[in-house]
């Protein structure tokens, strides 16, 4: 057989070795994982920055939140309370999303049963009065719509 033959087959033997190898490792370790998996799962739930090398962090697991202080060198247990068994939060969410649709329905006049208009619906409605905050920036629709017509003139001519 030629040299560079013998070389690359060499060097795909102990790739394949290699590989191999860390395949076997990385299935003993998941495994290994999993039977001390009876842990509760930590979840954060709110991280502040203080400091660009310091926050602070709300962590709830076993029923539990923590507040901790959380820097390069430590982390600090500040406070320990119960966990809230069914969080305001999405209470209070669903009463916000509840108040924009209202305000949605009022200013688009939305149908009786509280249904968000259809895409097209909305892109029929007249433009809004006065000058536009986009106006002349990328973001303008109207800067859009006349680089598509300048396009089209180019291309026609």
């Amino acid at each position: 057989m030629d040299e560079s033959a013998v070389l690359a087959l060499r060097v795909l033997v102990s790739l394949s070795v290699v590989l191999g190898l860390l395949w076997w490792l990385q299935r003993r370790l998941v495994r290994g994982r999993s039977s001390a998996g009876a842990e509760a799962p930590i979840r954060v739930i709110s991280r502040q920055a203080i400091s660009p090398k310091a926050s602070v962090v709300v962590v709830e697991t076993g029923g539990q939140r923590f507040l901790l202080g959380v820097t390069e060198a430590s982390v600090n247990v500040l406070n320990t309370t119960d966990a809230d068994p069914e969080p305001a939060a999405d209470a209070a969410f669903a009463d916000s999303l509840q108040g924009a649709r209202e305000s949605a329905g009022a200013a688009e006049g939305i149908m009786a049963d509280g249904d968000l208009p259809r895409r097209r619906d909305t892109r029929r409605a007249a433009p809004a009065q006065g000058p536009s905050v986009l106006n002349g920036s990328i973001l303008s629709p109207d800067t859009w719509r006349q680089s598509a017509a300048f396009l089209r003139r180019g291309r026609n001519s």
